[in-house]
């Protein structure tokens, strides 16, 4: 039954087509667009975790470190939403 199974999925497997993704024409200018978007966001992110910890070291002198924490868990997220919208344009463009 097993095997049976496992055949008839694998004669699927190779009826279903594959095809290729192709970038529409007149795209590139959107593309390159994105891609400084995301280059810039990137940067943003990075200089905001920078700076945030820099303000985390100065807080912790006065009692304020939440305000840098914030900063930082912001700052991360940011990076992080930035790498995975590049990741998920790589899949589709």
């Amino acid at each position: 039954m097993l095997m049976d199974l496992m055949a008839t999925a694998s004669t699927f497997a190779s009826v279903i087509p594959n095809p290729t993704p192709e970038q529409p024409p007149g795209t590139e200018g959107i593309t390159t667009l994105l891609n400084w978007i995301s280059w810039i966001v990137i940067i943003i992110g990075v200089a905001g975790f920078l700076a945030s910890a820099g303000s985390l070291v100065f807080a912790a002198f006065t009692g304020r470190e939440i305000q840098g924490i914030k900063g930082l868990a912001i700052a991360i997220i940011v990076c992080g939403l930035a790498t995975g919208a590049g990741a998920i344009m790589r899949v589709f463009v």
